[in-house]
């Protein structure tokens, strides 16, 4: 009963292996963003080299990923207007560089991602099986940057740790599973709605499924709060300081107000101030794709939470576990 095709986000940084040309492409569907051009049929053709002769609405340059982004937002939305996007769902697949496991990445009242995502846990094996979910909240769709908004409901599956560039058998099994597991949910929901319902009542008696909670975001255009770092005087895409190395490789870990967070060069240990709360989870622990500014720098910051399996709500912020 589904309807699946595939579909390479940004086929010039593919050709390249690297992360992106000129701009983070999970950046580019905000508003402003899109609206910046209308000359799609000119989008269709450019290359890289044809980058800087392409300027928006602002007399700027238009970036590879940001011609990119017009060009799958008119394959799977519109993203904004009046019509409805074509597409019913995006699942995003990537890797990090950092030691996430298996993350599934839904939003806040999103029910069926809410759901598909409860059973993808339970199918991969949960926590144990290094699985988790983290929910963001920005419930509405046209408030994110990503690239799955430009659909009705995104999912994104997220496997680390994979230096960018690399391929690793262990992180496309793992992304396999995942897969393998939401189309399962996704063909028994069409089938017997009330019975893979019933399935999950039985998986979640007390109706909450277990998650983290993304901190808020603080910077317009992100999708969740960081602890930034300084950047180096003579190149804003590299940190002036280091991730301690009692927190590498331990995402997911809790750091305490007063606890090690960054090395400067110097050898001085910077703490945790805690600018997110007295205690937190860390999240994507020196992410390599956070380097960049178009990214947005720093370090990720969740606290462990449940959402509600009906409503896929998380309870108030002074209510977390």
């Amino acid at each position: 009963s589904l309807e699946i095709s595939t579909l390479l986000g940004n086929p010039e940084a593919h050709r390249a292996n690297k992360r992106f040309i000129h701009s983070d492409l999970n950046r580019e569907f905000s508003h402003e963003k899109l609206k910046n051009t209308d000359n799609t049929e000119e989008c269709e053709q450019m290359t890289p080299d044809d980058v800087e002769c392409m300027l928006g609405s602002e007399g700027l340059p238009l970036t590879v990923e940001a011609l990119r982004a017009k060009e799958v937002n008119s394959i799977l939305g519109p993203k904004f207007g009046q019509e409805h996007p074509s597409t019913d769902l995006v699942v995003d697949l990537h890797s990090t560089t950092t030691n996430m496991g298996t993350t599934i990445i839904i939003p806040e009242t999103d029910v069926a991602m809410a759901r598909a995502a409860a059973y993808v846990l339970h199918e991969c094996g949960g926590e144990l099986g290094e699985v988790r979910i983290l929910m963001h909240s920005i419930p509405k769709r046209e408030h994110r940057p990503n690239l799955s908004s430009a659909a009705r409901h995104g999912f994104t599956i997220e496997v680390g740790p994979v230096p960018q560039g690399v391929l690793r058998h262990d992180a496309v099994e793992k992304t396999q599973m995942a897969l393998k597991a939401l189309f399962e949910f996704l063909q028994k929901s069409n089938e017997d709605h009330d019975s893979i319902m019933a399935e999950l009542a039985k998986i979640y008696p007390n109706g909450k499924v277990p998650c983290y909670r993304s901190a808020l975001a603080k910077i317009p255009g992100q999708m969740s709060g960081k602890i930034t770092w300084p950047s180096d005087d003579e190149n804003p895409n590299f940190p002036k300081w280091m991730v301690h190395q009692s927190l590498q490789d331990r995402d997911f870990s809790k750091i305490k107000k007063g606890d090690p967070l960054f090395l400067d060069l110097g050898g001085k240990i910077i703490p945790y101030d805690g600018s997110h709360g007295e205690e937190v989870h860390l999240i994507f622990v020196n992410e390599g794709g956070y380097y960049y500014q178009s990214s947005g720098t720093g370090i990720g910051v969740a606290v462990a939470s449940e959402y509600d399996l009906t409503t896929a709500r998380l309870p108030p912020r002074n209510e977390e576990l």
